[in-house]
């Protein structure tokens, strides 16, 4: 074939397949601009999911809400909002209004009320229900409701400060209640479900497990069990419960930096929960057993200077004159290992097992003293009010007089206490010690706290009466070939405690 023939056939199919084009694009154009061509023809099939595995072990905690929460209650408080500045001084209403403006520029303004609220349970049928001390606390007005909306009037049966536990009182009958699990003692990794009225909202459940337990927030009676179930503030006097339904904790407090929750709580165990209680519906108050000492927990540094191989114990700092310890012969210096022949953890594990034990009956303590274990007999007495316990005045320290040189190598330069020093420290006239008056800087003592205006009382077990007993007592221990002297030192806040301080060598 020539060459025209060729580009004749060529230019026939060419013009064969435009001719097709042009009626697919006039096809296309039938149904308008944009419109959509026709799917494959295939069978629609539904998308196969297997079942979560994790998911289906979890449970439903739909059915025990239903059932426990109607015990649970919202708690409205008014408070009286208590004066302040010149206004708070006594008698200072009935200065005339002259004075009144001269000491605050005005006459003082009524009080105001304040308002405030948390959560409770119902522990009987007839209207007795459960909360937090502080939660109740100075409150003239108190509103229950209840989870079908009905409100009651609540009237304060009694409060315990020390444990942070209320009991109120409604009228009425047949209320929906609630038991502690005082059988069982719960463990970590326990589920715990929390029902409450956090920032007002009530009804509010929350659901996670028991994340740690025995936790000693400090000063607390209440030997805590943590949980990572979310509670925020108005969760307070709430119930945290198990999967049977039973209480086994009281909602108290919760660890934050933010004011919310970031999955830490606290709360009060069942067992203690439950003995508080029980005293505050059958009298009103509760009573906690006292030996009238003050302890503290022993470190590693403070037990060698002792001579014990362990830290377990509590360790006596003080006794307080007429109180049961000191009339058993206990004495500062004195660690307290045994309880009845149960061995005693820290401070407060002595202190949670006096609390728990009657007044009038005596108990048995194992005491090391001198380098030996003895035992001592001694009955416990009726622990005072908080108010009684914190009655005192400071007193403004005094001028040094004359000091002697700083003695050894802890840098503390010292002289003997004056009868005014010994009421600013609040001690009796028969304690014996020596008054800081200079700390050097970076010294030893310096790196241990210890401050101008604190008495020390002791040095390495011994007493100390003059700056040369000191002076002796870290000799001793330097060619003793100790690496620490434990020394008993006076605050003028927050009483005495023993310190250990490193030796240089």
């Amino acid at each position: 074939m020539n060459a025209v023939g060729e580009q004749n056939r060529m230019t026939s199919s060419t013009k064969t397949w435009l001719r097709g084009a042009v009626a697919g694009l006039a096809l296309v154009s039938m149904f308008g601009a944009g419109a959509l061509l026709a799917p494959y023809a295939v069978t629609a099939q539904p998308i196969q999911v297997a079942p979560p595995k994790a998911a289906a072990t979890l449970p439903s905690f739909a059915d025990l809400v239903d059932r426990v929460s109607p015990a649970v209650v919202s708690i409205s408080v008014v408070t009286q909002a208590k004066p302040s500045g010149a206004a708070s001084i006594p008698g200072f209403e009935d200065l005339p209004p002259e004075l009144q403006r001269r000491f605050q520029g005005q006459a003082p303004q009524q009080p105001r009320e304040g308002r405030g609220g948390g959560s409770g349970f119902f522990i009987t049928s007839t209207g007795h229900i459960v909360t937090n001390n502080h939660v109740v606390e100075d409150a003239k007005e108190i509103t229950v409701t209840l989870k079908d909306g009905r409100e009651f009037e609540a009237k304060v049966v009694g409060t315990d400060e020390r444990s942070d536990l209320a009991v109120l009182k409604v009228e009425g009958k047949d209320f929906r209640y609630v038991e502690f699990d005082t059988a069982v003692e719960p463990r970590v990794g326990d589920w715990v479900i929390a029902i409450g009225n956090p920032f007002g909202l009530g009804g509010t459940a929350t659901a996670g497990i028991v994340s740690a337990e025995g936790r000693d927030l400090g000063g607390q009676y209440a030997n805590f069990i943590q949980i990572d179930a979310p509670i925020n503030p108005g969760n307070s006097g709430g119930p945290a419960f198990d999967l049977n339904g039973r209480v086994i904790g009281v909602n108290s407090a919760i660890f934050t930096r933010t004011g919310g929750n970031v999955g830490i709580g606290f709360a009060i165990p069942a067992r203690l929960a439950n003995d508080v209680t029980q005293q505050l519906m059958k009298s009103g108050k509760v009573s906690y057993g006292w030996l009238g000492v003050t302890i503290g927990d022993l470190n590693k540094e403070i037990a060698e200077g002792f001579g014990l191989t362990g830290t377990k114990g509590a360790l006596i700092q003080s006794t307080t004159p007429g109180a049961p310890a000191a009339k058993a012969g206990l004495k500062r210096g004195d660690v307290v290992t045994l309880f009845n022949g149960v061995a005693v953890a820290d401070a407060s594990d002595l202190t949670r097992k006096v609390g728990s034990t009657p007044a009038g009956k005596t108990i048995k303590l194992g005491v090391y003293r001198d380098g030996g274990m003895r035992t001592i007999d001694v009955v416990v007495g009726q622990r005072p009010s908080e108010a009684q316990l914190a009655d005192g005045t400071d007193a403004t320290p005094d001028t040094p007089e004359e000091v002697a040189p700083a003695s050894g190598p802890l840098g503390l330069t010292l002289k003997p206490m004056t009868p005014e020093d010994r009421t600013r420290l609040r001690l009796s006239p028969e304690d014996n010690g020596v008054l800081i008056t200079d700390v050097e800087d970076g010294s030893p003592a310096d790196t241990r706290g210890l401050q101008a205006g604190m008495a020390i009382l002791e040095a390495g077990q011994r007493p100390v009466k003059t700056v040369a007993d000191f002076a002796a007592a870290v000799d001793a221990a330097n060619k003793a070939s100790r690496t620490t002297i434990t020394l008993f030192v006076q605050r003028q806040q927050g009483g005495g405690a023993y310190v250990a301080i490193p030796l240089k060598k």
